[in-house]
């Protein structure tokens, strides 16, 4: 099974029903109730030192880039 053009069909056929009415798996996934998300608290407590413009850097980066 080395030759992919042998590969291909064998996949094809094994994933045929991926992710449809038929795949049971995936339609039990579906029923579940949605997972909340995950809550961290005080991420930024460590946060030190100068922190200006962190958060605009690719803004600045766009602005340097644009100017030549």
């Amino acid at each position: 099974m080395s030759d992919t053009s042998e590969a291909i069909p064998i996949f094809e056929e094994m994933f045929a029903n991926r992710f449809t009415q038929d795949d049971k798996e995936y339609q039990e996934y579906l029923k579940r109730p949605p997972e909340s998300p995950p809550i961290v608290e005080e991420w930024n407590s460590r946060a030190g030192g100068n922190q200006r413009n962190r958060g605009n850097w690719y803004v600045l980066f766009l602005q340097d880039k644009c100017r030549g």
